[in-house]
C-alpha cells in the first residue's frame, strides 16, 4: 500500500512536468541560463587567476625596475647581494622604429638580456625557433609577431634616432608576460644581445635592473624605499647615475601582474550581473509554481480529504521544483563550460597569456550545483507551503477563495477607457489580474532593460572619458624632439611647412616626490609649456590655470592628486630635480591624462629651473584653430614632418597623429562595452523567458475564457491580438520603470567600470538612445514572447475548453 501511494506522488510529479512540457522547458531554460552565467563569469576568473597570475608569479615578477646609466652584468650580481634584495636581473631597453615593406613604422623597443635561458626576474619564454639571438639576429614577441605577420626566418628593418636602418634576422618568437601586450601598447618587442646593439651603434652595457626585493612586498612604499636604498647605497656610490625607479603596471602593486586591479575590478562587476541573471530566473520559478498551485486547488483539497498530509502535499510540488533545477543544472554546466572558454579565450588574447586546459573548476561546480538546487528551492519554498496550508473546505466548495472577488483598482480604471477596442481592453485588465506574477515579470524585465540601458551608457560615459583625455592632445601632429634641440630652430622649421599655423614647443624633466620624513617617494613628470597653450584644453577641477609670472606654481594632473591623496589647492610639495629640491605651491588641479603622474608648469621657469636655454622637447602642430584635420591629412603632415625635422637634425622620433591617440583610448573601453552588451543580452533572454512563461500561465488559467470568446464569435486573429498585445503591454510597463530607475542604475554602473577599469572618477553620460534602442527591444520581446501562448490559445478546442479544471 506503501509503495503505491508513493508511485502515485511520482505518477502526479510527472504529470505536472510533462503534460505542460512547454512550460516547464521555460523554466529549465531560465535555470539554466542564470547559472550557466554564474559558472560563465567565475570559471573564467578561475583561468585567469590559474593561468594568467600563475604563470605571472612563476616567471619572478619584478618587484621594481631602476633605469641607471650604462653598466656591466656584473652590477646586477653586487644589487641581489644586498639583504633587501631577493633577484636582479640587468637588462637593456632602446626605443627604436620597426619600417615595414610598405614603409610604415610601428613603435619598438629593442631589448637584450645576457643569457634569456638563465634570466632571474621577468622571465621570457622562447616559443619557437632559436632559444638565443645571435648576432644580427633578434627574438619577437608573439602578439606583434601575429598582428604584423612576422615570422621566423624574416627579416625586419629596424630604424634609430639618427635616421640610420639596420636589418635583423627574426630567428624566434617569444611569448613575454611581463611587456604591455601588442594591442594595447601598439609597440613591437624584440629581443636581441649586447652585441647587436652595439653592432647597429649603441653603447656597450645595460640601462635597466629588474628587482624582485626579499619577501616580495606588495606596498608600493615600501617597494619605492628600499629601490632609493638600492640607488643611495650602491648605485650612485658605485659612480653610476640612477634615473626613475618605476613599479611595473598600470598602478599595480609591486609583483602583481599590471592589470590585476583591473581585471579584478571588472570580473566583480560581470559577477554581480551575474547575480542578478539568477535573481531573474527565481521570479519564473516562483510565478511557475504559483501558477501550479493556484490550478490544483482542488486536487489539493481531495488529497487533503483521503488523509494526505500537508508536509506530503509540500513535498511533491518540492520534488517539482527539484527536477526544474537538475534539468537546469544538466543544461548549465555545458553552456557555463563553453562561455567560460569563449571569454577566457577572449581574456587570453587581449591580455597575452594561454588557456592551458578548458576545465571547469571543482570549486566552480559546487558554485553551480548549490545555485541551481538551493536558489530555485528557496524561492518556492514560501508559494509552496501556503498553497499547501489550505483546508479541505476552502479547497473543495470555495476554489481556494482565488475567484476573483471584482475589479481592482486598475481595472476599473482600465474600465473607464471606452474608446479602447474590446479585445485591447481586455488585454489590459487581464494584465493586472494577477499583481504579484505581474510584479515579477515586470521586475525582470525591468531589471534586463536597466542593465542594457547602463551598458550604453557606460559606453556613453567612456567615449566622455575619451573626450576629455583626448583634449590634452589638442594638436593634429606632435613629435619627441632630440636632446638639445632649441625652440626658435624648431618652430623655424615647423612653420615651413605648408598649412601650419601653430608650432607649440614643450619642454619636460624628471622629478622626484619627496616625502615628509625626507625619503623619496613616486616619480613624475614636469611640463613646461606656453601659459596660454592651444594644444591642450585644460579641464579644471580645482584651482586655476598658470599665469605669466607663476614661479614655484605647479597645476596637477588628476593621476598625481590621486596618487598623493588628500593634496589640496595651496599645499606645498616638495619635489626633488636633478640634485636639488625645490618646495612648489599648488595652485591648480586638471583632469585625468591617463598618461602617468605629471604637473604643468611655465615654460620659462621649467627653462630657468633645469638651466637650459630655449630647450624643446616636443613639437605640436595644428594648421588650424577652428578645428583639426583629417586623418589623411594628420597622416600626411605626419609623413612631412618626420622628414623636415629629421633633414634639420632636431629629430628622429616618429611623428605622432592626432587620431593615433584617439585610437588608442577607444580601442580597450569598445572591448569592455561587447562584454557588458553580451551580458546584459544573457538578462534579457532571462526576461524574455520569464515573460513567454507567464504569457502561457496566463492564457492557461483563461481557457474558459476564451472558450467564452469562441462561444460568442471570436475570430483566431481577435484571440491572439488579446494575448499579444497583453505581451506588449507588460513589456511596454517595464520599459517605463527602465526610463524611472535607469538613470540612476546607469550611474553606479559605469562608476563602477570606470573605477574599476581606469581607476579614475566618472564622467557619465546618460544613453539616451539606449533607452530608445531598448524600447524596441522589449516591444519586440513582448510580441515574441507572446506568440507560442497566442499559438496555444488560438488552437483550443471546445473540448479541451469544457475539459479544462
Amino acid at each position: 500500500m506503501e509503495r503505491l501511494r508513493i508511485s502515485s506522488q511520482w505518477v502526479k510529479i510527472i504529470n505536472d512536468i510533462w503534460g505542460h512540457k512547454s512550460r516547464s522547458m521555460l523554466v529549465v531554460l531560465s535555470i539554466a541560463v542564470g547559472v550557466a552565467v554564474v559558472g560563465m563569469i567565475n570559471n573564467a576568473r578561475y583561468y585567469i587567476e590559474r593561468d594568467l597570475y600563475g604563470a605571472f608569479s612563476q616567471g619572478t615578477p619584478a618587484s621594481i625596475q631602476i633605469y641607471v646609466s650604462y653598466f656591466p652584468e656584473s652590477l646586477a650580481d653586487e644589487v641581489e647581494g644586498l639583504r633587501y634584495v631577493a633577484a636582479a636581473q640587468a637588462r637593456r631597453d632602446e626605443s627604436v622604429e620597426l619600417v615595414a615593406a610598405d614603409g610604415k613604422t610601428f613603435d619598438a623597443v629593442l631589448s637584450a638580456a645576457p643569457d634569456y635561458s638563465e634570466m632571474r626576474v621577468n622571465q621570457i619564454e622562447v616559443e619557437e625557433g632559436a632559444p638565443a639571438p645571435s648576432l644580427r639576429g633578434a627574438l619577437v614577441e608573439r602578439q606583434a609577431a601575429e598582428a604584423l605577420g612576422i615570422d621566423i626566418g624574416d627579416v625586419v628593418v629596424v630604424r634609430l634616432q639618427d635616421n640610420k636602418t639596420y636589418e635583423l634576422h627574426i630567428q624566434g618568437i617569444v611569448h613575454d608576460l611581463y611587456a604591455l601586450p601588442y594591442s594595447i601598447s601598439s609597440e613591437v618587442m624584440l629581443y636581441t644581445n649586447l652585441e647587436t646593439i652595439q653592432w647597429i651603434g649603441g653603447r656597450a652595457g645595460y640601462n635597466r635592473l629588474d628587482v624582485l626585493l626579499e619577501g616580495n612586498p606588495h606596498d608600493r612604499e615600501t617597494a619605492l624605499t628600499q629601490g632609493t636604498l638600492i640607488r643611495d647605497r650602491l648605485l650612485e656610490p658605485a659612480g653610476y647615475r640612477a634615473g626613475s625607479i618605476l613599479i611595473p603596471g598600470i598602478q599595480a602593486n609591486p609583483g602583481e601582474h599590471w592589470a590585476q586591479n583591473q581585471v579584478q575590478g571588472f570580473i566583480l562587476i560581470l559577477q554581480i550581473m551575474s547575480a542578478m541573471a539568477i535573481f531573474l530566473s527565481g521570479g519564473l520559478v516562483v510565478n511557475t509554481i504559483t501558477a501550479i498551485l493556484n490550478q490544483q486547488v482542488k486536487q489539493i483539497g481531495i488529497m487533503r480529504s483521503v488523509g494526505a498530509e500537508r508536509l506530503q502535499i509540500a513535498r511533491m510540488y518540492v520534488f517539482n521544483v527539484l527536477i526544474f533545477s537538475l534539468g537546469g543544472l544538466a543544461l548549465a554546466l555545458p553552456l557555463g563550460l563553453l562561455g567560460s572558454i569563449g571569454l577566457g579565450e577572449f581574456a587570453a588574447s587581449f591580455l597575452n597569456f594561454d588557456l592551458t586546459l578548458h576545465n571547469l573548476a571543482p570549486d566552480v561546480l559546487a558554485i553551480e550545483i548549490v545555485i541551481a538546487l538551493a536558489v530555485p528551492m528557496a524561492v518556492a519554498l514560501w508559494p509552496i507551503l501556503k498553497g499547501t496550508a489550505i483546508s479541505v473546505y476552502q479547497a473543495i466548495y470555495q476554489y481556494g477563495q482565488i475567484q476573483d472577488a471584482g475589479m481592482g483598482r486598475v481595472q476599473r480604471l482600465l474600465f473607464r477607457l471606452k474608446f479602447l477596442p474590446p479585445p485591447v481592453m481586455m488585454s489590459l485588465q487581464n494584465t493586472f489580474r494577477n499583481l504579484p506574477r505581474l510584479g515579477f515579470t515586470v521586475i525582470t524585465l525591468t531589471m534586463a532593460g536597466a542593465t542594457f540601458v547602463a551598458a550604453l551608457s557606460t559606453r556613453a560615459s567612456l567615449n566622455a572619458m575619451v573626450g576629455d583625455l583626448i583634449r590634452y592632445a589638442a594638436y593634429d601632429v606632435a613629435i619627441s624632439l632630440s636632446g638639445g634641440a632649441n625652440r626658435l630652430a624648431v618652430q623655424r622649421e615647423a612653420f615651413r611647412l605648408e598649412g601650419v599655423e601653430v608650432a607649440e614647443v614643450w619642454t619636460r624633466a624628471g622629478a622626484v616626490l619627496m616625502n615628509p620624513n625626507g625619503s623619496e617617494g613616486e616619480q613624475l613628470a614636469l611640463i613646461g609649456l606656453p601659459v596660454d597653450t592651444v594644444t591642450i584644453d585644460v579641464k579644471l577641477l580645482e584651482g586655476r590655470w598658470l599665469v605669466e609670472g607663476d614661479a614655484r606654481n605647479l597645476v596637477l594632473n588628476e593621476d598625481l592628486a590621486q596618487l598623493l591623496g588628500d593634496i589640496e589647492i595651496g599645499d606645498t610639495l616638495r619635489l626633488k630635480i636633478g640634485d636639488t629640491t625645490r618646495p612648489f605651491t599648488v595652485v591648480g588641479i586638471a583632469s585625468r591624462h591617463l598618461s602617468g603622474p605629471s604637473a604643468y608648469l611655465p615654460y620659462a621657469e621649467l627653462a630657468k629651473i633645469t638651466g637650459r636655454s630655449y630647450p624643446a622637447d616636443e613639437v605640436r602642430i595644428r594648421t588650424s584653430l577652428d578645428g583639426f584635420a583629417s586623418q589623411e591629412e594628420q597622416d600626411a603632415l605626419a609623413v612631412a614632418v618626420e622628414e623636415r625635422f629629421s633633414n634639420a637634425g632636431l629629430s628622429d622620433s616618429a611623428a605622432r597623429p592626432r587620431h593615433n591617440r584617439l585610437s588608442f583610448f577607444s580601442g580597450p573601453f569598445q572591448i569592455i562595452l561587447v562584454v557588458l552588451v553580451i551580458m546584459a543580452g544573457l538578462l534579457g533572454i532571462v526576461g524574455g523567458l520569464s515573460l513567454t512563461g507567464t504569457m502561457g500561465i496566463n492564457v492557461l488559467e483563461r481557457t474558459r475564457e476564451i472558450g467564452v470568446l469562441r462561444a460568442v464569435g471570436a475570430t483566431n486573429p481577435a484571440i491572439r491580438q488579446v494575448v499579444v498585445v497583453e505581451g506588449i503591454f507588460v513589456a511596454i510597463v517595464s520599459w517605463g520603470l527602465v526610463t524611472l530607475i535607469s538613470p540612476s542604475t546607469s550611474a553606479a554602473l559605469a562608476a563602477a567600470v570606470i573605477t574599476a577599469v581606469l581607476r579614475s572618477d566618472v564622467v557619465f553620460s546618460f544613453s539616451f538612445a539606449g533607452l530608445l534602442y531598448w524600447l524596441g527591444i522589449v516591444v519586440i520581446i513582448g510580441a515574441v514572447a507572446s506568440l507560442a501562448p497566442a499559438r496555444s490559445a488560438v488552437t483550443l478546442t471546445v473540448r479541451e475548453v469544457l475539459d479544462y479544471e
